[in-house]
């Protein structure tokens, strides 16, 4: 019996693998997996991507080579390398006739005039408006001309005996008119010549060439003393000659010269005096002049005497000989206008005696 259930058993599990073997084989097949041997090669997916856009190409930056920049002859001093703006808003005050504790650019003819006022004019353009009268827009177009051309002012001073109270104030004051003229025109060079008469044992004339040096000018006017002239007229004429043609002046600036004096020159040499002012006024320059003299301002008589005197006595106007050679010139003839303080109108007439209205607001300080 028990041999039977063995062979039984088996026989069910022969039957039960043959049955699991065939299933198997007919899975496969539906499948697709390789069987009996055979490889089936498997397929691949091929993962198709979008082309991308070929980038594009940069545009190439090509920077211009910088100017060769040439170092100037001369060192600027650092309070005149670089011109302030124009003070807009003190032009205004000064053409309503009001007052400013605000400092504001002022003017003098630059060398060729038409070029130097056009120019201004384009640089304050619609800036100003319609606030400002005529003679205020000039003013200020003036001062930018000369911002843009630069200036070059020589003093022409009578340095004999009774020149001495000018010198000594001119030595005093000197800092302060250079300070002034550079706040409104900082590229500002100073010059100074000294002249006395022919017959002076120590000097007919003697010079400081222009310079943008404070120190050089404040030096030579240091030294300068106020000796001889025993005669009254002096040798004027010497003193222009050494300005116009010994000062050094820059190509293109606005070029002024400032005589001072209170003595005509020689009549012998007037008419020379008149055509070295006429060749200087033909190339751009400008020859202004102030009457020291005390027949021109009795206003000094009185501050030395202490009281008032008799002005229908006194002249009150400069010299004949002295407005001829500013006329002869292109520029004023001036007195002190009743002031003691030879600054202001040194700066005033510096900046052109035409704007003086101008001018007398922007230096109640100095």
């Amino acid at each position: 019996m028990r041999p039977r259930r063995l062979l039984l058993w088996s026989a069910l599990l022969a039957a039960s693998l043959a049955l699991h073997f065939a299933l198997s084989w007919q899975a496969g097949r539906e499948l697709g997996l390789p069987g009996r041997g055979e490889r089936e090669q498997a397929s691949v997916a091929e993962i198709r991507l979008a082309p991308q856009p070929p980038e594009p190409e940069r545009e190439e930056l090509v920077f211009e080579e910088p100017p060769a920049l040439v170092p100037p002859a001369v060192l600027l001093a650092s309070t005149a390398a670089v011109a302030p703006p124009p003070n807009v808003n003190l032009a205004l005050r000064a053409a309503a006739g009001a007052g400013s504790e605000m400092p504001m650019p002022a003017p003098a003819q630059g060398f060729g005039l038409q070029q130097a006022r056009g120019m201004g004019a384009a640089g304050f353009g619609t800036g100003i408006g319609n606030g400002l009268s005529n003679s205020s827009n000039r003013f200020a177009a003036y001062v930018q001309g000369l911002r843009d051309t630069g200036l070059d002012v020589v003093f022409v001073i009578d340095a004999t005996g009774s020149m001495d109270w000018v010198l000594a104030e001119v030595r005093k004051r000197v800092a302060d008119i250079a300070d002034a003229t550079r706040s409104l025109v900082p590229l500002t060079r100073f010059g100074v010549v000294a002249y006395r008469d022919r017959d002076d044992p120590r000097f007919v004339v003697r010079e400081q060439p222009l310079t943008f040096s404070l120190a050089k000018l404040a030096r030579f006017v240091e030294a300068l003393r106020a000796e001889g002239g025993g005669s009254w007229q002096e040798a004027v004429d010497a003193g222009l000659e050494a300005a116009l043609n010994r000062a050094g002046w820059r190509p293109g600036a606005k070029r002024v010269v400032l005589l001072i004096g209170d003595a005509p020159p020689h009549e012998k040499d007037m008419e020379r005096t008149l055509a070295l002012a006429r060749e200087f006024a033909r190339v751009g320059g400008e020859i202004s002049v102030l009457d020291v003299s005390n027949d021109a301002n009795p206003a000094l008589i009185e501050a030395s005497l202490g009281r008032k005197v008799n002005r229908a006595l006194y002249r009150e106007r400069p010299m004949l000989q002295y407005e001829s050679i500013a006329e002869a010139g292109g520029g004023t003839a001036a007195t002190m206008d009743g002031d003691i303080r030879i600054a202001r109108q040194l700066v005033s007439l510096i900046m052109g005696g035409q704007f003086s209205a101008e001018m007398s607001l922007l230096l109640e300080g100095l």
